[in-house]
This record gives C-alpha cells, structure tokens and sequence, in this order.
C-alpha cells in the first residue's frame, strides 16, 4: 500500500496563522487594542506614558504591554527616558477572505479598541454588532477618498443617516491619527480632509500633540 502523500503547507502558512492569531487577540479585547494603537502610534514611549495617555492602571498596562510582547507585536528597548524603559509597537496588517476580501491593518484594530471609550462607537456595536465596524471603516474610507457621501454610507450599511453620520465621524478621527502607522493605506489617498478640532476628540492622541 503506497504511502498517503503529505500535507502541502505553504511556506509562510505559519506567519499567516500567526497574524490570524495576533488579530483575534486584539479585536477581541478592545482595551489591549487600544493599549497597542497607543504604544504603535507613539513608539517609542513609555508603559507610563501610554497608561496615561490611556487611563490605565499601572498593572493592567504592564500586563497588555507583556501580551503584546508574547504576540510579537511590540518590545521592551534597552532604551530608556525619564527612567523607564522605552517601548516600540509594530503595524500588522493581513488579508481575511471569506465571502469577500477584508485587508485588516492598525486602522481596523484602533477602531474595534475605540468602542470601550467612544460613545458613538459603543452605541453603533451595541445596535448593529461588532461585525459591522469593519464594513463601517471601509465605507468611511471611501467617503474619506471622496468616492462617496455620508449618505451613500448610510445606503452601504444599511442604517440611518444619522448614524452613519455620527460612526463615519467617530472613524474618521481615529484614521486621521493612525493612518500614517498603517501599511495598508500607504498607497491611498484621502479627498476629504479631517478638521483639527475633530482629530482633537479622537481616542488616541500622539505624545506631541
């Protein structure tokens, strides 16, 4: 009996795996989400800082900062400032196909981190589930790229105006602070602007702002 032949594994099967895993654990915990969009954005900072920037206890922070050295996703430098060692976060980004194509990269997980301190956020998961903030980022994006209306986003996701309004605004701060640490929006480009003012409300906040 001739022998069965071997699983054929692509080589970077185990990387991709690993992302898949990487990406579980961060959009299914929204504060060590939000922890690593702090730590991604301002890197190098602090464990301090980043709990302050963040409104962490210091053990809960040393925690999700510990976790997101075992995912491979950030590590402690033989740096230090003001005492304490610095820290570097690193963008993952990675395709999930299923019935269409998704490209998940920093944007998507500061955006799930987001809905533990953004009330619009809360109130848009609350009602139409966490599934939907990623079809919402999308549409944002494109409104972003001038390829659609607020309205238009409405139509997209299926709800009213007034809450793709108000999810497409939350989302929008939060990509004007992020975008430049995310790969997958390294070649695009954004039609609409961003006001100061809106960007000042977002979730997360650079350490020289």
């Amino acid at each position: 009996m001739a022998d069965a032949p071997s699983p054929t594994r692509s080589p970077d099967s185990g990387h991709t795996a690993h992302r898949f895993f990487v990406f579980q654990e961060l959009l299914g915990t929204p504060e060590l989400a939000r922890f690593y969009t702090d730590l991604l954005i301002n890197s190098p900072t602090t464990v301090t800082a980043a709990r302050e920037r963040q409104d962490f206890s210091k053990s809960t922070a040393y925690k999700y900062a510990n976790t997101l050295a075992e995912l491979g996703v950030a590590e402690e430098l033989d740096e230090y400032e003001d005492g304490s060692a610095l820290w570097r976060a690193d963008p993952v980004s990675g395709n999930w196909s299923d019935e269409t194509t998704l490209e998940l990269g920093p944007v998507i997980v500061a955006v799930y981190g987001a809905t533990s301190v953004d009330d619009d956020l809360e109130l848009f998961v609350d009602r139409h589930g966490k599934a939907a903030l990623a079809p919402a980022v999308t549409a944002t994006i494109e409104f972003l790229k001038g390829n659609t209306t607020r309205r238009g986003v409405a139509e997209d996701l299926d709800v009213p105006p007034v809450e793709a309004i108000a999810v497409t605004q939350a989302i929008e701060r939060i990509i004007a602070v992020v975008r430049d640490h995310d790969p997958t929006l390294d070649e695009v480009t954004f039609d609409v602007d961003v006001h100061d003012r809106a960007i000042e409300q977002a979730p997360y906040r650079r350490r020289d702002e």
